[in-house]
């Protein structure tokens, strides 16, 4: 015999419980799914935001196009050969000017550059010298290995890399928005929350019956639970943090 209730529910089935439960007709199925995806999309803002992962092509000005349905981002980074995602800096001196224009590139005309003459003719001090070239000590960078740098724009929904950037892909992590399709899946630790705040919204019940399921469920969510396995984790990873001579 199958088991209904996993991991995952679809939010249809939550809506259809919703509306069962409190004796709806299919009339107001529609306004119960889109209060549904207002429910999920303010959990997710709390705490049960579910992190997804996507490799994006470069395009030809040097931007990444955001895939549709971003929250927020949490990560921008390379794809190494074990398989990890290697975050590159973020700089946000990178200017946001034109970062939709496909000419882009042609656009970004220097105001200064770094030779020599143009920096002589600005209010700098040099104090370093090395094999033909002058530098300024001043805010050195650290011995982290760096793979880029980029910006992110989410007004615009782009992420702004340098002209010389060399790879063709960037790794994308992000918050993804609820969408209306009959496959859409939510965790099922979140049912009571999501039945709650359409109950709330339709004045079925209070908004304390809402805050209430929402405290439940995040005291519910899998990540939230202490296991065994986490526990061993942290003492792996911290076997090699000690002092060595």
């Amino acid at each position: 015999m199958a088991n209904d209730i996993d991991y995952y529910t679809p939010l249809q089935t939550v809506v259809a419980y919703c509306m069962d439960g409190n004796g709806k007709s299919d009339g107001d199925q529609d306004q119960a799914w889109l209060l549904g995806l207002r429910a999920l999309t303010d959990l997710n803002y709390e705490f049960a935001g579910q992190v997804v992962t996507v490799r994006l092509p470069i395009n030809s000005n040097k931007t990444v196009s955001f895939p549709s349905g971003v929250i927020s981002w949490t990560k921008v980074g390379l794809l190494n050969e074990s398989g990890q995602t290697v975050t590159i800096k973020v700089n946000n001196s990178f200017t946001k000017w034109r970062d939709l224009n496909p000419n882009r590139i042609e656009l970004l005309t220097p105001d200064i550059n770094n030779s020599i003459a143009a920096l002589t003719a600005a209010p700098l001090f040099l104090n370093y010298y090395y094999n033909g070239n002058y530098c300024n000590l001043f805010g050195v960078n650290n011995g982290l290995i760096q793979y880029g740098e980029c910006r992110v724009d989410e007004a615009n929904g782009v992420i702004i890399l340098p002209i010389d950037f060399r790879y063709d892909h960037v790794m994308f992590e992000y918050l993804s928005a609820p969408i209306k399709q009959e496959d859409y899946m939510v965790p099922t630790a979140l049912q009571e929350a999501v039945i709650a705040f359409i109950e709330w919204k339709l004045k079925l019940a209070p908004r304390e019956m809402y805050i209430a399921a929402k405290t439940e469920a995040r005291r519910r969510m899998p990540n939230k639970k202490v296991t065994l396995q986490q526990i061993s984790q942290v003492v792996r990873e911290s076997s090699g943090m000690k002092l060595r001579s």
